[in-house]
């Protein structure tokens, strides 16, 4: 048999292991960083259809990470991920055009009945 040389280091019976953090730091610092891109937007740029659309994307992009890190999704297989993230996005579109469907109906029955 070849002997192989491994980096792990086997701990005693009683031994704490040392705490992985790096990649805790790794995603905060990933979040820091979007959420003070979302805040130059909101502050700096004036209230416009343009600027609500770069803050929802940014959000999404942070919601996503987020499920990613945290819920380990990007360690499950594509299938997997492709079953989640497909009836979630059909259904963000079926409230958007609820919405503005909805806004729509009731502007129309407004102005019937004047």
């Amino acid at each position: 048999m070849a002997s192989h040389a491994t980096t792990e280091h086997t701990l005693a019976p009683g031994e704490i292991a040392k705490p992985n953090t790096g990649w805790i730091w790794k995603t905060f610092f990933v979040l820091v960083g979007i959420t003070a891109i979302e805040f130059v937007f909101v502050f700096l740029m004036h209230p416009s259809t343009l600027r609500n659309s770069i803050f929802i994307v940014l959000t999404i992009m942070k919601a996503f990470f987020i499920v990613a890190e945290f819920m380990h999704l990007k360690h499950e297989t594509k299938g997997l991920i492709w079953t989640i993230l497909i009836p979630v996005a059909l259904l963000v579109w079926l409230l958007v055009a609820l919405i503005t469907e909805g806004s729509f109906i009731g502007e129309v029955l407004q102005n019937m009945f004047k």
